[in-house]
């Protein structure tokens, strides 16, 4: 089972901000101001359980912003899993602030792990 697929499908689903694996290009080469950065850190899986760990990292145009939408990320993870047929549980393990960035604007990184029921 992919699980970033699925983390990325939650997400993109709940967020009304980008949401990828990858650092968007643009002319400039600068970020959105608003972004979701998903990156996944660790697993200890077995066979019928898969444990991902992932990095959101999120950035909006202040501390504020950025945090309300790791806020909402973590959020949106945690209601999934309530009726999601394979996402079991999402724990929120660290939630910080990061440096602000050389463009001004305000980052968050929200540490989740996950809980995944597999039948592959």
């Amino acid at each position: 089972m992919d699980t970033t697929k699925l983390v990325l499908d939650v997400l993109r689903e709940a967020l009304t901000v980008p949401v990828s694996t990858d650092m968007p290009a643009t002319k400039e080469h600068v970020k959105p101001s608003r972004y979701v950065l998903v990156n996944l850190t660790g697993d200890q899986s077995d066979a019928f359980i898969l444990r991902p760990r992932y990095d959101l990292t999120c950035w909006g145009t202040s501390d504020r912003e950025a945090r309300n939408i790791a806020v909402s990320a973590v959020e949106a993870l945690q209601e999934a899993a309530m009726d999601h047929p394979y996402l079991s549980s999402c724990d929120l393990e660290t939630m910080s602030r990061e440096e602000w960035d050389r463009n001004g604007h305000g980052r968050y990184l929200a540490v989740v792990q996950l809980v995944i029921n597999t039948d592959e």
